[in-house]
């Protein structure tokens, strides 16, 4: 019971950690991240009290994102993309991405001007939509994840017993921009002996080799990276491609982006795109998606998503798409995989019911 209270109180002091200081509370002087993912799910099931097999489906979902951002420019690239099928025979497709780049005409501000490329396609549409669009917007983004990895050591010393209490966010703020500016450090020993220093100043406590190792191994590690920002985007484009065949037309565009990490552990991705000619009202075209991931434990992930896309035409009744997924993966080499069968026969039954499962997620960057 002692050591049940210990681990419930450890784990009680890790809550705080991630929740003393804000993730968004940091910017970095550069941002540069890239993060591309494939995943599939499938599903069987057959109920022996039913004629036929009830479930043979899945479907296979691709996700790209790029972002830069720096004291004059940016850029943002991405774009998701879904294919479902049943029986092995695709049945409905859905895509979106697009590209944007902004120009601060004044360093470290939030307004810019930007011109970008917009496309969609669906099973809905008769052929793919392109928009080319220029315009003004207001917002950045920063690279988080220095932060996070500051919160980690502060979370990897309390377990180790090193220190007994989180550390101070003016000392997670300094420890973040020493991880940040790592390309201005010769070799990582030097790095990680200023954060070694940084802590030494705010406990009070000499960290021994196995202490100044995690505080290495937190520093090199990859993947996880982080995010914080918004962006509203206004202006005016032309199609090159109609989805629908119509003329090509001058559009009014409006988009929004954000990115939202709540502690080091999770990832909300948001984003929304609507267009259309001067009569908005009666023809737009409107896409948006969502993403969520949560890290678990070390081998386990959370990962989340939804897609909208809604299409009305001039004079005819919108079409709209949606897709979504949630699944609960674990690393098995660099894939989250996750295999679940079953078989079930109650009194009565005419045979064995037979459920098989499988969905797989692999980041590709």
């Amino acid at each position: 019971m002692k050591k049940m209270g210990i681990c419930l109180c450890l784990m009680f002091m890790v809550g705080l950690t991630a929740m003393a200081i804000s993730m968004c509370d940091y910017t970095s002087p550069e941002t540069a991240l890239t993060d591309a993912r494939l995943s599939f799910g499938y599903r069987y099931f057959d109920d022996a009290n039913t004629a036929g097999v009830d479930v043979n489906s899945g479907r296979l979902t691709a996700d790209y994102d790029q972002l830069y951002d720096s004291p004059n420019y940016g850029f943002t690239i991405g774009g998701t993309g879904e294919l479902t099928f049943d029986a092995f025979v695709p049945t409905g497709w859905l895509g979106q991405g697009g590209a944007t780049f902004r120009y601060y005409p004044f360093e470290e501000s939030l307004i810019f001007a930007f011109g970008g490329l917009q496309a969609s396609i669906s099973n809905a549409q008769l052929r793919p939509g392109v928009e080319v669009r220029v315009g003004a917007g207001l917002g950045r983004f920063s690279d988080v994840t220095p932060l996070a990895k500051a919160i980690n050591i502060s979370r990897e010393l309390i377990w180790l017993g090193v220190i007994n209490a989180p550390l101070p966010d003016d000392t997670l703020l300094a420890i973040a921009d020493v991880i940040g500016k790592e390309v201005e450090y010769e070799t990582i020993k030097a790095l990680v002996a200023d954060i070694e220093g940084l802590v030494e100043g705010a406990t009070g406590v000499d960290l021994d080799a196995r202490a100044t190792l995690t505080l290495e191994e937190i520093v090199l590690m990859m993947g996880d990276d982080r995010q914080c920002g918004w962006a509203l985007q206004l202006g005016v484009g032309y199609e090159l491609v109609d989805p629908f065949g119509n003329p090509q037309n001058i559009v009014v565009a409006g988009s929004a982006d954000a990115a939202f990490a709540f502690g080091p552990d999770d990832q909300l991705m948001l984003h929304a795109t609507y267009s259309g000619p001067f009569d908005l009202m009666n023809e737009n075209t409107l896409s948006a998606n969502a993403s969520y991931e949560r890290t678990l434990t070390e081998d386990s992930t959370l990962i989340a998503n939804y897609a909208l896309q809604r299409v009305k035409p001039a004079g005819l009744a919108a079409t709209t798409s949606h897709a979504a997924g949630l699944a609960l993966g674990f690393d098995l080499g660099g894939a989250d995989v996750l295999l679940q069968v079953s078989t079930t026969r109650d009194t009565g039954d005419a045979g064995w019911s037979y459920d098989i499962s499988i969905s797989a997620a692999m980041d590709l960057l």
